[in-house]
């Protein structure tokens, strides 16, 4: 398209750009204020309509229990760990997830156990995590990889449903673990 072709298109925009903004410098006028508000909501609904979702704002509290003034049993130790819940779905563990645990074992079958940094607590331990009740150390995962980097014990803790996952949460306490499958911590 040649210049001359596109001269009645910028001279049409300049003309509206012209009558969109002339009563703004007018102090009298409180039409173009109203004008541009309108427009501006109205370009706000016709964008978000496109990508309506739904968002949910969820509170997550942190507790953090006391250590036991109790001595660990013989050959255990108490280690602050850092638990959280998951569930085997889509949306704790992504849509490619088998339904298997790192060691092979079927969550329909054993619907509870403890994703850890194996590096950390070695697989097959099992662990007595107040609460929850006794588990085993079955699987693992990046969040659990990434906080045994920095020498935290993250206990990810298998449930049956994502709701009661989400009602455990986030919560810090002391769990005594093997010394002898103690590593690093």
């Amino acid at each position: 398209m040649t210049a001359a072709a596109w001269r009645p298109w910028i001279r049409g925009a300049k003309r509206l750009t012209l009558w969109w903004f002339a009563a703004l410098f007018d102090r009298r006028s409180w039409f173009a204020g109203c004008r541009l508000i309108l427009a501006g909501v109205a370009i706000g609904v016709i964008a978000s309509y496109g990508a309506l979702r739904i968002y949910r704002v969820v509170l997550v509290s942190e507790k953090r229990l006391p250590k036991p003034v109790v001595e660990a049993p013989v050959g255990m130790a108490w280690v602050e760990v850092l638990t959280t819940g998951y569930c085997p779905c889509a949306i704790c563990c992504g849509i490619f997830s088998d339904g298997r645990t790192a060691i092979n074992r079927s969550v329909e079958k054993f619907p509870f156990g403890i994703a850890v940094e194996p590096k950390l607590v070695p697989y097959r331990t099992m662990v007595d995590v107040p609460g929850y009740g006794l588990a085993m150390v079955d699987d693992t995962g990046g969040a659990m990889r990434q906080s045994g980097a920095k020498k935290i014990v993250h206990f990810d803790l298998r449930f049956q449903t994502h709701g009661q996952a989400w009602q455990w949460g986030r919560r810090w306490m002391y769990v005594a673990l093997p010394q002898q499958g103690l590593r690093h911590c």
